[in-house]
């Protein structure tokens, strides 16, 4: 087995865990090409520092028998510790997989019955995953490449990415209408949170108070923010608990930049596919859920101050439309634009806690910003962009009503 590293440093000693071997590769194929046997395999990791934060990603090049190759992706816990152990408690791994190769190839088949040859696939294959562990098909083979999450994503991306999301939304309505036991296996993170995800929460928005108190005129938002903090974990269980008749999904739960891939044709920066990826906090709940994490963590500043209205009205479009495809009904407009206000503190989630992770020059290191330390990633917020945005948006989630009060 020949290793690589695809490192900042190239020449850094890289050393593939031992469990990413020929019988695991062989086990994949096993799913789909059972009469191909596999010869040799090569390991490198997949994204860089700071691209990943909830596993380790890695690229398998596989050598067959006959002389042709394959390409996966395998995925499993991140190095740090603490990170691990709440992967593992939170079973993140099986989540996806049974997304990936259950639900997804579902939503697609109807999609394809209701209008053959109309619709891209939503995701990649994954013909094997367990607890540890989930091996994917490879997209990058077939052109896809993730966006620069520093930079955000432009309107063209952010059309066709939402048109995405909507379809990917419209099939899970359906495929939960169909078969309500799937819920079942979705419980949401937020009902018993890991010490982890409070802290990093918390962490976030004691760190965001503690930036609001160092800029002339933002003093009120620390004072904000610091009350919110003492009801921040009670505040995103609300929101993510479906509400009796809510029209609800299966909600992708983590909708940024980072999850998702763009294929381009040659020489064209337009965008042409779109693939979702990393479904490991998979739940059930509103689809504004997704769309308000989206909207406040993915785009451009000036998409964000420009374009949220043409965004939420194509995304609406889509998801009416193909609810139609398959016999159902999307809510309308106006109902859809109360969920988004009424699920507002949600995207002041992805303000005051994503935004520094994407936007900020620097990598972050989230194992310490989910160990306890509640000052460990002060720096990212420090950053300039990263400062343009919550400048810009804390008052404007202010003046919406997203920014609640514990007594209120």
């Amino acid at each position: 087995m020949v290793v690589e590293d695809q490192n900042t440093n190239p020449d850094a000693e890289f050393k593939a865990p031992e469990w990413i071997n020929t019988t695991l590769i062989q086990k994949a194929l096993k799913k789909s090409e059972e009469h191909l046997k596999v010869q040799d395999i090569s390991v490198k990791m997949a994204t860089t520092p700071g691209e990943n934060f909830s596993s380790s990603i890695y690229r398998v090049t596989v050598e067959l028998s006959n002389g042709e190759s394959r390409s996966f992706v395998v995925k499993g816990p991140p190095p740090g510790q603490t990170l691990r152990e709440a992967t593992l408690e939170l079973d993140i791994f099986r989540r996806e997989g049974f997304l990936l190769s259950d639900v997804i190839p579902q939503i697609e088949a109807m999609l394809e019955e209701a209008a053959p040859g109309q619709f891209p696939p939503l995701a990649a294959r994954c013909p094997l995953y367990d607890r540890e562990y989930l091996v994917m098909q490879d997209l990058a083979t077939a052109g896809f490449k993730m966006a620069d999450r520093k930079r955000g994503l432009d309107l063209k991306h952010g059309l066709l990415a939402l048109r995405s999301l909507a379809r990917y939304h419209a099939g899970t309505h359906a495929v939960l209408r169909r078969k309500p036991e799937i819920a079942d296996r979705l419980p949401s993170m937020w009902l018993k949170p890991h010490p982890a995800t409070t802290a990093f929460v918390e962490g976030g928005v004691q760190m965001a108070a503690d930036a609001c108190r160092l800029w002339p005129g933002y003093e009120e938002y620390a004072t904000l923010l610091d009350e919110f903090k003492t009801i921040a974990m009670e505040t995103f269980l609300e929101v993510y608990t479906p509400k009796p008749d809510e029209f609800t999904v299966i909600v992708h739960s983590d909708f940024w930049v980072n999850n998702m891939m763009f294929r381009y044709d040659e020489d064209n920066p337009e965008p042409k596919g779109h693939r979702m990826v990393d479904f490991q906090g998979s739940t059930v709940g509103s689809p504004t859920l997704d769309l308000l994490y989206f909207l406040s963590t993915s785009v451009t500043e000036e998409v964000s101050a420009d374009n949220e209205d043409l965004l939420i009205r194509e995304y609406h479009r889509t998801l009416d439309e193909t609810l139609r495809l398959l016999k159902l009904e999307a809510p309308p407009l106006p109902e859809l634009l109360r969920a988004l206000s009424a699920h507002g503190p949600f995207a002041l989630m992805g303000c005051l806690t994503v935004i520094p992770l994407v936007r900020a020059q620097r990598a972050a290191d989230l194992e310490a910003g989910v160990a306890g330390d509640a000052s460990a990633l002060a720096y990212l917020y420090e950053d300039a962009a990263v400062r343009r945005w919550l400048q810009r948006l804390l008052p404007e989630y202010k003046r919406r009503g997203w920014l609640p009060r514990p007594d209120a």
